[in-house]
């Protein structure tokens, strides 16, 4: 299975003929990786702000348990 890519967007207001609109910029790419037998599913974040940077992207860890994970040792 090939990479999944995603646009990463921000939104910008404006008005035309009286409505408000929002027109989306493209600052970046999410690319997600599927799950392989030797790998998790990963994901690798490029912001066009950073050229030649690549963010990895990991999953959040609950606070409570880290603290409880880190007083036991």
């Amino acid at each position: 299975m090939k990479p999944r890519r995603y646009n990463i967007c921000v939104p910008r207001k404006y008005e035309s003929k009286g409505e408000e609109k929002t027109a989306w910029s493209t600052v970046g790419t999410l690319v997600q990786f599927p799950a392989t037998n030797d790998k998790p599913e990963g994901f690798i974040l490029e912001l066009g702000m950073f050229p030649q940077t690549t963010f990895k992207v990991f999953p959040q860890e609950d606070k409570k348990k880290e603290s409880n994970e880190s007083n036991n040792w």
